[in-house]
């Protein structure tokens, strides 16, 4: 090309070899143009399908400890850990239906009855017959409110003139109150559904004829949280007890007059208790679940739980690391990260089988051992040069004896599942009701919905163990 601006070059030409020299340069100027635009046109497009790949593989719920509500503007459908089946949804083949069985004593009896005979026409009112068949219809009766006088008589003494006044129940303390009833229906409804006070005037307004105030809702609430104090205190020795080997534990972010504040749950088959507090440190921990416990404590590797003492050891969260690594899979298809996944979703099948009846103790520490040694060669294994897979691969070396540990127990949960479910609570009052107002309120909805959620796991009537803690005569099944 230089030549071409080369003048002495150029002088060797006529006029019209000069002309057709500097169009065949534009031609080929042209041609290497048109080159580099379809060349940036093509990596533009490999830009964006990158991008649009980054996007696809960002941290949800789905991969990652991230809440759902940050999933709110993804278009995709959160992806399920579950494993799929061939097994089409629905009841299989064979399954035994359920329906609503009858009662063997209804509360009124209709009698459906021919009157006429429908071949001659015959009356036959009068002839006794006999139940050919029955069907029952459950229903709720008219809601009335109900309206009990305590009449105080006084009496006088013929011996001594002394009168004597009747005492009303301790319960009885206003000329016109709500009853047990009603209030024990007005916690149940703003603590375990989350109902706000404005709603639930409502509510009883339209139910009931009954016009409660926001002031007398939050005076029941505050009378019921008094009463169940006592019984706070047992929920967590009811947890602690040695009839469960495991405790599961979680906390959530929740709102408490405008600052963040965290519900902190611990839980097993037995109960499960609340603490609403300002920090998500270990202090919480030492101040309410205390600074030892004796069983295995199952949680999502959260620094305070990690540092709980724990004397029969630690079980981390199984689907939480399987999120994990999903995500790793899908960002960079790593084989380490697949054997992992792989290993956690064995060793939760096998520790089913290697427990079953009649199993052998000595093949079962086999298996356990085995396992073990499997983990170990993919712990062992160099760090990928992947910076998010290397920090993976170093949070599962430091807590590598807390991985498999749950193969060593016959019912010891490889997850952490029931404690989300416990905490879900937490989400479902910010969606309803929003945050709390103070935090006392925040306080009281703890103490009341541990006393609520321990009863329901121990089979006894939400409504009617409210009726009992406020007229005193509640009693938990405390193990001992």
């Amino acid at each position: 090309m230089n030549n071409y601006l080369d003048a002495k070059y150029l002088k060797s030409f006529s006029k019209n070899e000069l002309i057709r020299l500097f169009i065949k340069q534009e031609e080929i100027h042209a041609e290497r143009i048109n080159q580099l635009e379809l060349t940036i046109q093509s990596l533009q497009l490999q830009v964006q399908s990158l991008q649009a790949k980054i996007q696809s593989i960002s941290k949800d719920s789905s991969n990652s400890s991230k809440p759902p509500s940050s999933d709110l503007n993804k278009p995709q459908r959160n992806q399920s850990l579950r494993e799929k089946s061939q097994r089409k949804s629905g009841g299989q083949n064979g399954h035994n239906g359920n329906t609503r069985e009858q009662t063997d004593s209804p509360d009124k009896i209709v009698v459906c009855r021919p009157n006429v005979c429908n071949g001659c026409g015959k009356d036959i009112s009068k002839i006794e017959g006999a139940v050919n068949s029955k069907r029952q219809e459950a229903d709720i009766p008219p809601i009335k409110l109900e309206v009990t006088e305590y009449q105080q008589h006084s009496v006088i003494c013929p011996c001594c003139k002394q009168t004597n006044l009747g005492q009303y129940p301790d319960h009885i303390a206003a000329p016109m109150q709500l009853g047990s009833n009603i209030k024990s229906f007005i916690v149940y409804l703003n603590i375990k559904h989350k109902i706000p006070y404005e709603r639930l005037t409502q509510m009883f307004t339209d139910m009931l004829n009954v016009q409660i105030s926001e002031g007398c809702i939050e005076t029941t609430l505050e009378t019921f949280k008094i009463k169940c104090l006592p019984f706070y205190g047992q929920v967590l020795s009811i947890i602690k007890s040695r009839l469960c080997n495991w405790t599961g534990s979680d906390e959530t972010g929740i709102h408490v007059n405008g600052k963040k504040w965290w519900l902190w749950v611990w839980q097993n088959v037995l109960g499960t208790y609340y603490a609403a507090s300002n920090s998500r440190g270990i202090q919480v921990v030492y101040d309410y679940f205390g600074k030892s416990y004796w069983g295995v404590l199952i949680h999502d590797c959260w620094s305070a739980q990690l540092n709980t003492l724990a004397k029969l050891g630690h079980q981390l969260c199984h689907p939480h690391l399987i999120r994990d690594l999903n995500y790793l899979l899908e960002a960079y298809k790593n084989q380490w990260c697949y054997q992992m996944k792989r290993l956690l979703l064995r060793s939760e099948k096998a520790r089913d089988i290697i427990w079953a009846e009649g199993f052998k103790g000595n093949i079962r520490n086999q298996v356990i051992a085995a396992y073990r040694q499997e983990l170990a060669v993919l712990l062992d294994q160099p760090l990928s040069t992947k910076k998010e897979i290397a920090t993976i691969q170093k949070r599962f070396r430091k807590h590598r004896d807390k991985i498999l540990y749950f193969m060593n127990f016959k019912d010891l949960p490889f997850h952490n599942n029931f404690s989300e479910q416990a905490i879900r609570n937490a989400k479902i009052h910010k969606k309803i009701s929003g945050g709390f107002r103070s935090a006392a309120g925040a306080e009281r909805h703890a103490v009341i919905l541990s006393v609520m959620e321990t009863c329901r796991k121990q089979k006894l009537n939400i409504l009617d163990s409210l009726k009992q803690i406020y007229l005193g005569s509640f009693q938990f099944r405390v193990p001992e």
